[in-house]
């Protein structure tokens, strides 16, 4: 049988155009800047603050550079760019249709050629609907990104099946009631690692690569029964709501659901840690800016319920942030150009991390201090605050774009992209070890 594609784009797209996401970003446009010299990242910078309805998407990007700019800035914002001599390509017309287009796909549109992109939705949309969302019998979630509902679910199907070294509990609560999980892999154990993901809500990739770094430590335990001298603290969905809110409603939220009488909304979670909260960054302090940093430290019950973990948790071996995107290996100062007391220790296991993703994928990821590689500073973030009270090897594992995907990476991308960051996780917890054992053997003599 021979299927008519033109015929079948005509009859798809209406239904796929009607979406809250499309008319929620109509008129919006794309832009890319391609500089690389550093001045383009403080002229975004004052352009966030200055103009928080723009949403600077790649400032932590080395290279080009992409904002979202609403109807209303776009003469401005192109103004502003001539006027400081700015290099920039209007990467997509209209936002809004490449997103009513990609909506529910696992893909998005390209910035050219829109009818050929749609065309290929279609295919995409057939193959889609063989799929189903957790792969047949494994349960790792690579065929596409799973609700909040579906990942409670698969977190207590793997406590009531291996209830005898798992542990999952309830650390906090969202600002709309919803609870919070953490899984403890090995409870008895006393060295302990932590990871986290999903703190920004449209990360998606990043829960994804959280569940199946829970699902190889618990179905390959033999393959990597080093991994199980420690116990594992894993928070795999800190923001639920905003997860949610992302998924039914705009794909390209970012913050929690807080509530404010003005018009916007959402606290940036990695903003609101008690460490350097309110150092100096000014734009954090606009409640529409995309990295808010709420009306004081801790303000936000999902950032209380990661610190519970890390109070309670202050010698951990290691502490890994999982988000995206980018290809990077940060840590701590995020929100000073100082150095930490063994910044050489947390280079030297951040490369040899990087270097076992290249290996193993050909990605490049840059390793360092905030101020260092993105060439700006984050106040209020948790590894800044582990590092505070005590965890001496804390990172932010920013997960590599796949091709120009953004926060949106395909249905095909999920499995390479989080084994790649298992590959990363890995290698972190091999530096961590030999550290420890370095160490050991100093003492020793």
């Amino acid at each position: 049988m021979v299927f008519n594609y033109r015929l079948l784009v005509l009859v798809v797209l209406p239904t796929i155009l009607t979406s809250s996401q499309a008319n929620r970003y109509d008129g919006f446009k794309l832009y890319e800047l391609s500089d690389d010299t550093g001045h383009e990242v403080q002229l975004l910078q004052y352009l966030q603050r200055h103009r928080p309805s723009c949403d600077v998407w790649a400032l932590s990007k080395l290279g080009h550079k992409r904002v979202l700019v609403p109807p209303t800035l776009q003469k401005s914002v192109e103004k502003f760019f001539a006027d400081y001599h700015v290099n920039y390509t209007l990467q997509v017309e209209d936002f809004g249709r490449c997103v009513g287009a990609s909506r529910g796909l696992g893909v998005r549109g390209g910035p050219t050629d829109f009818c050929l992109f749609c065309f290929f939705v279609v295919r995409v949309y057939e193959a889609r609907q063989k799929e189903s969302l957790v792969t047949e019998g494994d349960g790792t979630f690579l065929n596409s990104f799973p609700t909040y509902e579906e990942i409670n679910e698969y977190l207590m199907k793997l406590a009531m099946e291996n209830f005898e070294w798992i542990r999952i509990r309830v650390i906090g609560w969202s600002v709309e009631g919803r609870p919070i999980r953490a899984i403890t892999i090995n409870p008895k154990k006393q060295d302990t690692i932590i990871v986290d993901a999903g703190v920004h809500a449209r990360e998606w990739i990043t829960v994804s690569a959280a569940l199946y770094l829970i699902k190889k430590l618990i179905d390959d335990s033999d393959q990597y029964r080093m991994f199980h001298e420690y116990k594992w603290v894993i928070v795999p969905l800190v923001n639920p709501d905003g997860y949610m809110y992302s998924m039914s409603t705009d794909r390209y939220w970012r913050k929690n659901r807080r509530r404010y009488n003005g018009t916007c909304g959402g606290v940036d979670i990695n903003r609101n840690f008690g460490y350097n909260w309110d150092a100096g960054a000014e734009e954090y302090a606009n409640q529409c800016h995309a990295g808010y940093r709420g009306a004081a430290a801790f303000s936000e019950p999902e950032t209380k319920a990661l610190r519970s973990i890390l109070d309670n948790n202050d010698e951990a071996k290691l502490y890994i942030s999982l988000h995206s995107y980018g290809g990077y290996l940060i840590y701590p100062w995020t929100s000073s150009s100082s150095q930490v007391k063994n910044v050489a220790n947390l280079r030297k296991i951040g490369v040899d991390a990087a270097r076992a993703i290249w290996q193993y994928s050909k990605n490049e990821y840059k390793v360092g201090a905030s101020s260092e590689i993105l060439r700006y500073q984050a106040t209020g973030t948790s590894i800044d605050y582990a590092y505070s009270v005590g965890i001496q090897l804390p990172f932010v594992l920013e997960i590599a774009e796949y091709g120009y995907s953004d926060f949106q990476p395909p249905a095909k991308a999920i499995s390479e992209l989080v084994k790649e960051t298992f590959v990363g996780i890995k290698e972190l917890v091999y530096g961590m070890r030999r550290l420890l054992a370095q160490n050991a053997n100093t003492k020793g003599r």
